[in-house]
């Protein structure tokens, strides 16, 4: 599983994590390239490479004139949920970007509104709402995406001392937005006078990250590093380990094993046409698995058990696509461990050409599994049933012993 651990050196914010991302690999064009298709102008992107305590880092910001200091004719205001969550969607961002960064800031709504003492519909964000944090939230999501990140891991949370200036006047540190989203996080006190960790930072954090505070482990192949602005006593820095996860068997067994979200929803008014469409939506949320169950509710009538299963990560994203794509009015979610073998993907050639075959092994036991879109796309183009040909896979797998 190719997984990303943040390690909150001297803090995060939403600028320092997408640096990271950026120095670990991600494409800054192609994250660009997405941002553009957002309807909100009058922004540009800078990066430099800058050295905090010694370690050279990636600095980008997003310079928008009257947000956040930079200059300008009149400071720009926030938005209400509402609006943030109609610019994301009109965007071309694709399915998954776009679902997590509406689940980012559904958590960032819900927090404010608690704070304050309001609906969800009347919170109107300040700095949370202002076009860069927008930009830095979907600019996380893309780069992760673009680095094929499965699962994301992150450290615990350096809390600074002092107080801190923002929209409504001095707060204690961390304000109280921070804090009510770092609830049930582990926290590290830290004798640095300054915010470590924003608002933004954690709110993408704490909806993306599995388990905050675990450090998985990893076969290391890309580090990278995101600066902030300030200058702490310890490098103002953002470190992002990227690698896939090295698992230990147990009991010499050769069995992995980690945590997933179940999602469930029944429903018993809706035309089973429907399911098609929203079946590919909740797996391009990042599903691992979605299916259907015949069942009886109420007064007897015949029902649809939608289910899905998604990584920690995922399941919110998962249950709005659920929610959104279906007439459900609600969603069961459980957290369960799941059990399965190693597995691998190679790719081999073939008289159709290059074939995809999931590869798995139990004891002496090897077991080859073709890839069925690549069976299907060759039926398609060669006008071929599909029995022939698997028949002629299978007979070509064998022949020249892949496994």
């Amino acid at each position: 599983m190719r997984t990303a651990y943040i390690e909150m050196i001297g803090g995060a914010s939403g600028n320092m994590l997408l640096g990271a991302l950026i120095d670990a690999g991600a494409d800054a064009e192609a994250i660009l390239a997405a941002l553009h298709t957002i309807p909100v102008v009058g922004w540009t992107f800078a990066r430099s490479r800058v050295v905090k305590r010694g370690i050279a880092a990636e600095y980008v910001d997003f310079i928008i004139p009257g947000e956040d200091g930079h200059p300008g004719e009149q400071a720009r205001h926030g938005h209400h949920l509402s609006d943030v969550l109609a610019i994301i969607d009109r965007s071309g961002l694709s399915e998954v970007v776009r679902a997590r960064a509406r689940a980012i800031y559904q958590r960032l709504g819900e927090v404010e509104a608690r704070v304050h003492g309001d609906s969800i519909e009347h919170i109107h964000f300040h700095e949370l709402g202002q076009i860069d944090a927008i930009l830095d939230v979907a600019g996380v999501c893309v780069a992760l995406e673009l680095l094929g990140i499965e699962r994301v891991m992150c450290s615990a949370f350096p809390i600074g001392t002092g107080t801190i200036m923002i929209q409504h006047g001095r707060y204690p540190n961390p304000p109280p937005s921070t804090l009510l989203l770092l609830h049930g996080a582990p926290v590290l006190a830290c004798d640095v006078k300054g915010e470590m960790v924003t608002p933004t930072a954690a709110a993408i954090l704490m909806v993306l990250a599995d388990d905050p505070g675990a450090r998985p482990s990893l076969r290391i192949d890309a580090i990278g590093y995101g600066a902030g602005r300030s200058d702490f006593s310890v490098p103002n820095v953002t470190r992002v380990v990227i690698g896939e996860s090295a698992f230990v068997p147990e009991r010499d067994d050769e069995l992995e094993s980690d945590d997933v979200v179940v999602l469930e929803t029944n429903i018993d008014d809706m035309s089973p046409q429907a399911f098609e469409l929203a079946i590919e939506r909740i797996f391009a949320a990042g599903a691992l698995d979605v299916w259907t169950a015949p069942i009886g509710m109420k007064k007897q009538r015949p029902a649809v058990m939608l289910g899905a299963m998604a990584r920690p990560a995922n399941a919110q994203a998962c249950a709005r696509a659920m929610l959104v794509e279906t007439t459900s009015l609600g969603v069961r979610t459980r957290r369960e461990t799941r059990t399965f073998l190693p597995r691998e993907i190679v790719r081999v050639a073939t008289p159709y050409g290059e074939v995809r075959i999931k590869r798995a092994r139990i004891g002496e036991t090897d077991r080859t599994t073709l890839e069925y879109d690549d069976i299907v796309r060759i039926a398609r183009e060669r006008n071929l049933p599909l029995a022939t040909v698997v028949h002629d896979l299978e007979s070509h797998v064998n022949e020249h012993r892949i496994s």
